[in-house]
């Protein structure tokens, strides 16, 4: 059994002495299930931009089509 399959996997955002970084990822329109790959990509994405100074840095976050959900309710209901 992998490490992914028992639900343990490194993290993407751990670096080698590298200062830590606050990286938000908002699904957007999609509905499917994000891979363990795309993310990974994405992470390493943030930091070629932030490398760069490229990265394009919101004040705020995109604003969700989806309809507000509380969570606390939704877990009662699982």
């Amino acid at each position: 059994m992998s490490q992914l399959e028992k639900g343990q996997v490194d993290c993407p955002f751990s670096g080698h002495g590298a200062d830590l970084i606050n990286v938000k990822f908002f699904r957007g329109r999609r509905d499917d299930i994000i891979t363990v790959e795309e993310l990974k990509a994405e992470a390493q994405s943030a930091e070629n931009q932030r490398l760069m100074k490229t990265a394009t840095i919101s004040a705020t976050a995109p604003t969700s089509l989806h309809h507000v959900i509380d969570v606390r309710e939704f877990a009662a209901h699982l």
